[in-house]
């Protein structure tokens, strides 16, 4: 095994875990937030029950998850992260309510890092699976993005080839969208010029072509990807 897919590897593992632990710790803020004995005095209440530090976990957790998964994630990994903690608490609110702690009625305390007031049951599953469906479309929008900056699905099919590439020139098109012309080598060695068009976020970022075998100088079956982020070019 290369040492880079060993890395992956053993990445994709970590995230795994993480994203395990965010959903237990988030399941267990709410599953036994009814349970907490607090304990109050003259400067105020407290527990040193886990539950009461559950949330503040959850988010440290979810923080590093977030860390540890944008290589994979890319732009979906804020909205991924979100959802995954707002199911797992509304998950401990209903299994909760499944078991008999409490009932959608029940009006409690819940902690979101700092007091966040005290609501029902219901408010809090309805409030929870908004944050989640929130995070569902920031997800799924920040995918599209990386998507088709990445040019990852074309480059899955067996008929394009990839190949180091540089930007030359730019003509703005709308938005921050604009015109190059994308030179590479093709697998025979040939180079080609093709015009293309591009965020021009491109033009800092080392690029690859995505190329059609066939067709190498085809404007219509030629893409830039943008894989990794690098340091702006030196003047």
């Amino acid at each position: 095994m290369r040492r880079k897919t060993y890395g992956l590897t053993l990445r994709g593992f970590a995230c795994a875990l993480l994203a395990l632990q965010v959903w237990l710790v988030w399941h267990l803020s709410t599953y036994d937030v009814t349970s907490v004995m607090w304990g109050c005095d003259g400067e105020g209440c407290g527990s040193e029950q886990f539950a009461v530090m559950a949330p503040e976990l959850g988010v440290a957790s979810a923080v590093l998850l977030g860390f540890v998964a944008a290589r994979f994630l890319h732009r979906a990994t804020t909205g991924a992260v979100i959802a995954l903690s707002a199911f797992g608490a509304a998950a401990g609110w209903r299994d909760a309510v499944s078991d008999g702690r409490v009932d959608y009625g029940t009006v409690t305390d819940f902690m979101l890092v700092v007091p966040a007031g005290r609501h029902s049951v219901s408010f809090w599953l309805t409030f929870l699976l908004a944050v989640a469906a929130a995070g569902c479309l920031a997800a799924l929008w920040g995918g599209a993005v990386s998507l088709r900056r990445t040019a990852a699905l074309r480059r899955l099919r067996a008929e394009f080839s990839t190949a180091d590439a540089r930007l030359e020139g730019w003509r703005p098109v709308r938005g921050r969208r604009g015109e190059v012309t994308v030179v590479f080598h093709d697998t025979r060695g040939a180079r080609h010029a093709v015009p293309v068009v591009v965020d021009r976020a491109a033009l800092d970022r080392p690029v690859l072509a995505v190329y059609d075998r066939d067709r190498p100088a085809d404007p219509g079956r030629t893409r830039v990807a943008v894989p990794r982020r690098r340091s702006p070019r030196s003047p």
